[in-house]
């Protein structure tokens, strides 16, 4: 990706950031996700699945935990390996102590047994229509996802507000493509 992509992507995710911020609020009221993930977690079936604590008036996962708790799914929270910059998940119960990563995220103690999720709820700063997401810049749910996919195909579903869809989002090599877009109003297979 040459220059002038990269600051178009910077300026894509400042953007997006702004306008989470200024809207988020009055979203979240209208925050019905839990609703349309239930019938995508009826198909697929018990099996592990990584999600993660909102952050920064991103869109809340608290209604999703619930559900998935409710419905007995096994639930791990990402956490970042200090050594190699990559993400792993540890397994996560509602009562279990968390503690603030290097970015202020709350994540399960080094403790916490390492888990290996078939899906996981991915963070978005910003989607397009075809699957492809925009994080902050670090790369590390690209690099889970490639590394996860070139051993066991993992289901994804990328999480956000539908206000954050792009219809001209830049993308690098290193991208990966979601299989799911999931948000406060619907949820829908990326073709």
């Amino acid at each position: 990706m040459n220059t002038k992509q990269k600051s178009e992507k910077q300026n894509i995710r400042k953007f997006l950031i702004d306008r989470r911020n200024e809207l988020s609020s009055e979203y979240e009221e209208k925050n019905n996700s839990h609703i349309h993930i239930k019938t995508l977690l009826e198909d697929i079936g018990k099996c592990k699945i990584g999600s993660y604590f909102a952050f920064r008036n991103e869109i809340s996962t608290n209604l999703i935990h619930e559900l998935l708790f409710s419905l007995e799914f096994k639930v791990s929270l990402p956490c970042i390996n200090d050594k190699d910059q990559n993400l792993i998940y540890r397994n996560w119960k509602t009562n279990d102590d968390l503690e603030k990563n290097k970015y202020g995220i709350l994540q399960p103690k080094e403790d916490a047994t390492e888990d290996y999720p078939e899906m996981i709820i991915v963070p978005l700063v910003g989607f397009s229509a075809s699957g492809y997401r925009l994080g902050y810049g670090g790369g590390y749910y690209d690099r889970f996802i490639d590394v996860k996919n070139k051993s066991k195909k993992i289901i994804t579903v990328g999480f956000g507000y539908s206000f954050q869809e792009v219809n001209d989002l830049p993308i690098e090599s290193h991208d990966q493509k979601l299989n799911w877009i999931l948000t406060e109003k619907y949820l829908y297979k990326v073709t």
